[in-house]
């Protein structure tokens, strides 16, 4: 899986972009979190440390967490977006501390890890997407426009009117709207 790394700082990543673009069906093989070594996989990508042997149960409770922020990006209105962002962090157990290091401060994320692994990344979701949705807006989360991909991303154009998840999926329509031309 190629995660999406963000250019401006934001807690635990892009972690609900990628956590919900994990599932990709316009792909052979869907699933990106298919054992609990990819989840480990996930987790360190995103630098959440996990005290505990993952297992299959970890994993069928982060899937139904998964399909829980997808609803964050698929909310029809604002309003849906915000009820759906603060059912993710109605529960959210998350310790924050301020920390100076090399001449700057900023502030420390870390999850309370003796809660099921699911509750856990849940809230580091949860913290993530809060962030975004304060600094760019709800209508900033998005769907891709080009069918069959469904991935989820955060456009960070200048003017908000990035309908694609990347260049490939960008090319792919311009070359069949060319085409459908001829």
């Amino acid at each position: 899986m190629n995660y999406r790394r963000y250019t401006f700082p934001a807690p635990f990543g892009a972690i609900a972009e990628n956590l919900v673009n994990s599932l990709d069906h316009s792909i052979a093989v869907p699933e990106h979190l298919a054992s609990p070594a990819d989840l480990a996989d996930f987790l360190d990508e995103h630098g959440i440390e996990w005290p505990r042997r993952l297992n299959g149960a970890d994993l069928e409770n982060v899937r139904k967490v998964r399909a829980e922020v997808r609803g964050l990006f698929t909310a029809e209105t604002d309003a849906q977006a915000v009820q759906r962002l603060n059912d993710l962090l109605a529960h959210a157990r998350v310790n924050l501390r301020v920390v100076r290091e090399r001449g700057t401060t900023r502030l420390a994320w870390t999850l309370d890890s003796s809660v099921p692994l699911a509750e856990t990344l849940r809230a580091a979701v949860a913290v993530s997407a809060a962030h975004i949705a304060t600094e760019f807006g709800f209508e900033r989360l998005r769907v891709c426009g080009a069918d069959p991909c469904a991935d989820v991303f955060l456009d960070v154009s200048k003017r908000g009117e990035q309908r694609f998840c990347g260049p490939r999926c960008a090319t792919r329509v311009r070359v069949a709207a060319h085409r459908a031309r001829q």
